[in-house]
């Protein structure tokens, strides 16, 4: 089981990587200077990573990165709970 400690740092250092920027735990993805593609791309990393199914609609909702890492550990719970995202493709 990946720990909310481990959800949070991925989120970070992938958040860093396409932005481009150290985020702050109040940070907004959009005012940060991330846009569309760039949540795309964001969401693509953390799916591989952490096996989480996101939507660009999950970033839209959630823009600021403490909001949108306990948004992530919620849905990374639920899934587990219901057997989904275990399985990385090979």
């Amino acid at each position: 089981m990946t720990t909310a400690t481990d959800v949070r740092n991925t989120i970070f250092r992938i958040w860093a990587e396409v932005l481009g920027v150290e985020p702050d735990a109040c940070d907004d993805f959009f005012l940060a200077g991330g846009h569309s593609l760039l949540a795309i791309q964001m969401i693509a990393e953390l799916e591989n990573t952490l096996g989480v199914e996101l939507t660009v609609r999950d970033v839209l909702d959630n823009p600021e990165i403490d909001g949108f890492c306990a948004f992530v550990m919620e849905r990374a719970q639920r899934q587990e709970v219901r057997g989904e995202g275990s399985e990385q493709a090979m």
